[in-house]
């Protein structure tokens, strides 16, 4: 039987602002009865350059970068993983003619080559997951993405398992993640086991702009755990295992509240501020489950948008390059200085143009180091690395 990763532990944050905007320091009042932690963690991050999605080349790359992060090894060893990918809703909404893999989503490759590591290190079971649009056998779904379990299965020793969390799938209830310090905008989440009852949480992201979180790696990838089953816009009134739907009216523009079994948003969502909402989402969603391991593909991506579906504001970009740490926010802090962006930098300024540094939040509450002058940076410099991304702008 697995074992849930234990429960993280309280740490407090004052009752003070921490956000430079009235809207701000409203929306996210003082959290009473908790003190900002003494220190905040501090773990390395490695850049490599890797210049093709050959299995071989990514695989060694990415086995480098695990020993000079140290730690990896023993992290799995024994243990039940889950790999949280991004795969996001438009597997066949192409940009120029590409595929979603060297434009918008994690490519195959180096998430098997991320998994036949961690089965090499010694992990019992490998599930890769994600919250997707259909409503189909999970091994199809994957499918879609050029994800085919059979290849995977075969990298990893039988080790791989596919499981899309739109609903409750595999598990017969859902599990509740709470936000140890009571929340921004959530004092919980409801969702699917499979990110909850394992003993290591693995964010696998795509390095790219977006429109309301700034950046996305490793943080923002957990945006897509919520199941549509109840955060869906497909599930209105009472839970539906069928809804395949987005989740753009609970938590973007926030009119409604999803028809989870129990309460859960507190009531400082901003309706229509999806600047506003979205970072702390994002927040909430890594303080209730804590990443152990990020990776970030930046290979082959997209800058100035997140997706096709931002039309003409979407640039293809080739930065060549692998990221890894062991901690989100400090590996998304050297992510977003490689896209040429300040980590640390205030909210509405760049990349952050649209609302708020999800990163500065989460030093503020004690999730991890975002200053850049106070990271750790290994494997390549962050000058050689370094390849200049534009914002997204408000459309």
């Amino acid at each position: 039987m697995r074992k849930p990763i234990p429960t993280a532990p309280a740490f407090a944050l004052p009752r003070r602002r921490f956000l430079q905007t009235a809207a701000s320091a409203a929306a996210t009042a003082a959290l009473p009865g908790w003190t900002a932690p003494a220190s905040v963690p501090r773990t390395p991050t490695a850049i490599r350059i890797c210049k093709r999605y050959d299995y071989a080349l990514v695989r060694k790359t990415l086995g480098e970068m695990f020993d000079l992060i140290g730690g990896v090894r023993p992290l799995v060893k024994n243990k039940f993983v889950t790999v949280k990918v991004n795969l996001v809703n438009s597997p066949t909404q192409t940009w120029g003619g590409l595929p979603i893999w060297l434009t918008t989503v994690v490519h195959p490759v180096v998430a098997m080559a991320a998994g036949s590591l961690l089965a090499e290190y010694g992990a019992k079971q490998i599930v890769f997951c994600d919250q997707l649009p259909f409503n189909e056998p999970h091994e199809k779904t994957f499918a879609r993405y050029n994800y085919i379990l059979s290849d995977f299965n075969q990298a990893m020793d039988g080790k791989a398992v596919f499981e899309n969390t739109r609903n409750k799938g595999r598990h017969g209830a859902y599990d509740l993640a709470r936000v140890p310090y009571g929340g921004l905008l959530t004092t919980a989440w409801e969702v699917n086991q499979s990110y909850t009852k394992t003993d290591v949480l693995v964010s696998l992201g795509k390095m790219k702009n977006h429109i309301s979180g700034g950046v996305t790696l490793s943080m923002k990838n957990l945006f897509g755990v919520p199941p549509s089953s109840l955060y869906g816009d497909d599930a209105v009134g009472e839970p539906n295992e069928e809804a395949i739907g987005y989740r753009g009216p609970t938590m973007h523009d926030c009119t409604r509240k999803p028809v989870t079994t129990v309460e859960t948003f507190n009531g400082k969502t901003i309706e229509g501020e999806h600047g506003f909402n979205v970072p702390r989402f994002i927040v909430d969603l890594n303080a209730a489950m804590p990443v152990h391991l990020c990776v970030a593909d930046a290979i082959s991506t997209i800058s100035t948008a997140e997706g096709a579906w931002m039309g003409a504001m979407v640039d293809l970009c080739r930065p060549n390059l692998l990221l890894a740490g062991l901690n989100p926010v400090c590996t998304d802090a050297v992510g977003a200085a490689v896209m040429g962006f300040d980590p640390a930098t205030p909210d509405k300024t760049q990349p952050f143009i649209n609302g708020t540094n999800y990163l500065n939040l989460s030093r503020e509450l004690g999730l991890g180091e975002n200053r850049l002058s106070m990271l750790d940076i290994v494997g390549e410099t962050l000058e050689t690395a370094r390849f200049c991304y534009q914002p997204t702008y408000q459309r």
